[in-house]
């Protein structure tokens, strides 16, 4: 980590402008086809509805069918104690509000920024694709943009039943039915650790800036904690962002002389709290000189007390058996289910996992909820989740490196041959530190499917099983490197097996 201060991040604007200049050349590209004898494609539908994890790309067609509208209604199913999102994609102008005639439900509503891709991200992210892709989300109670983007509350204690509402789109008026079902899902745990540069939040010192602590407290309300690894003297100033956290990252020197110290301290400090610090500070070490030097550090750690339940050394790779025992915590793209929740993963791109970056694929980070329940993973960690500037990149800018302005180019990772646009980048800069992105969304959508699966497997767990291996029949260390994934890419199928869990978790049987 560099020792200067990151600059203050640009606030992206709204990408009306640039959605309007791509229309202008799709019109014009499509009156050449015309005069060519082409037949155009059809647009589908003026009004659609789709759910968070749709990576809705404004040129394509719209889905002629979704479960969300059929027959002229919008409907929507949910459990007790779940947030559902849904995107209304509407071609015509106008205003867009949704209302249901029940105080169990809060609905919050939001613009969309769109952002034009024009350079796709490179196979190291699952490849990508050109376009303006919906992702930003400013909060309005009744929001203009298409799409618009609502979430639905709904309280733990709402009766089951259905609740009717209505779905206003410019002039036109839709039914909607919301239908609760038994199962009661608690609060979401985190169980995504996103790293999060504290200097982009202008926070270099022990404590954390009130930005830092909206940020975090809007990642926690997806499922995810957000924050750095913390040096010991930090650990008192932000002990309540990771309250809960049974697994706290920190950091240690990468010298075995200073990293003993370091973690007997880590070990007093912690000492009877629940939490088990863990440090990654060699990261994928591919060299046989970076293996020995992990080989020392390990041993020094375990020297000074670590073990799985007091300090963790943690590495980013796939275990080797010149470390024998001397590595606590195995974090792996290739993680295998044989490792049998003794292993994590991280990032991700298909076809071992679905891709975080702005033009992935449907769904994304939905998956990580899928992939994390069959192959029993404690923490997904992400890295990095505000990588708003291209630290690790330079070039010959200045530090701390190129500024990200997403309106202009959301290429956040750029390293010449691999490239990824919004890599890194869960939340923008926003008012007051973060506002939120369809795709952070999308991880706390597959979190939600997590409890149901978990849920459903209390009820029913031969008709969970099946189901959750029919959708996603293999990822990480079980799926091929290259080629498609074994998962559906449209979002309907996996919201009819959301749907399926949700009968499943509400123990029809017993």
């Amino acid at each position: 980590m560099d020792d200067t201060t990151l600059a203050t991040p640009t606030e992206p604007r709204h990408g009306a402008d640039s959605v309007r200049e791509l229309v202008v050349v799709a019109c014009l590209s499509a009156t050449c086809a015309a005069a060519l004898g082409c037949r155009r494609a059809d647009p589908g539908p003026d009004l659609q509805i789709v759910g968070e994890s749709t990576r809705v790309r404004l040129e394509d067609p719209v889905p002629a069918q979704t479960p969300w509208l059929v027959g002229g209604r919008v409907q929507l199913v949910a459990a007790r104690g779940e947030k559902l999102g849904i995107q209304v994609l509407h071609r015509g102008q106008g205003a867009v509000s949704l209302t249901l005639a029940t105080t169990g439900v809060t609905i919050g509503g939001y613009e969309v920024d769109s952002f034009a891709v024009t350079r796709p991200s490179t196979d190291m992210y699952g490849g990508g694709r050109s376009g303006t892709f919906a992702d930003g989300l400013t909060p309005a109670t009744v929001p203009t943009s298409n799409p618009a983007y609502f979430e639905l509350s709904v309280s733990e204690a709402l009766a089951p039943g259905t609740y009717t509402g209505e779905l206003a789109v410019g002039e036109r008026r839709l039914p909607v039915d919301l239908r609760v079902v038994a199962a009661t899902i608690p609060p979401l745990v985190p169980r995504v650790w996103a790293y999060a540069d504290p200097r982009e939040l202008r926070s270099t010192g022990p404590a954390p800036t009130a930005d830092e602590v909206q940020c975090a407290t809007l990642f926690a309300a997806h499922g995810v904690w957000l924050t750095p690894d913390l040096h010991l003297e930090w650990y008192a100033a932000r002990r309540a962002l990771v309250a809960g956290m049974h697994d706290l990252p920190v950091v240690i020197s990468d010298d075995p002389a200073i990293a003993g110290g370091e973690v007997r301290a880590w070990i007093e400090a912690t000492r009877g709290t629940g939490v088990v610090p863990f440090a990654i500070p060699i990261d994928e070490p591919t060299t046989p000189e970076a293996r020995a030097k992990v080989i020392a550090l390990a041993k020094a750690v375990r020297a000074a007390g670590g073990g799985q339940e007091t300090f963790r050394f943690a590495v980013t790779a796939d275990p080797r058996p010149e470390y024998g025992d001397l590595i606590d915590l195995y974090i792996s793209l290739r993680t295998p289910r044989s490792a049998n929740g003794t292993q994590w993963t991280y990032n991700g791109a298909p076809p071992r996992a679905g891709s975080m970056v702005l033009d992935a694929a449907t769904p994304g980070p939905r998956t990580w909820g899928w992939i994390g329940y069959r192959w029993k993973l404690p923490v997904w960690y992400v890295w990095d989740a505000l990588y708003w500037h291209d630290r690790h990149n330079r070039k010959d800018t200045p530090l701390a490196g190129r500024e990200l302005d997403v309106r202009r180019d959301p290429t956040s990772f750029d390293g010449g041959e691999d490239h990824g646009n919004l890599d890194g980048v869960l939340a923008l800069p926003g008012p007051g530190g973060c506002r939120p992105t369809l795709r952070l969304a999308a991880i706390r959508r597959g979190l939600y499917d997590r409890k149901l699966l978990e849920l459903a497997a209390a009820c029913d767990p031969a008709a969970t099983a099946a189901l959750a291996e029919k959708l996603v029949p293999t990822a990480l260390g079980d799926a091929p490197a290259t080629g498609v994934p074994s998962w559906p890419t449209d979002e309907a199928t996996w919201e009819l097996a959301r749907r399926e869990l949700l009968e499943l978790a509400s123990c029809p049987r017993r």
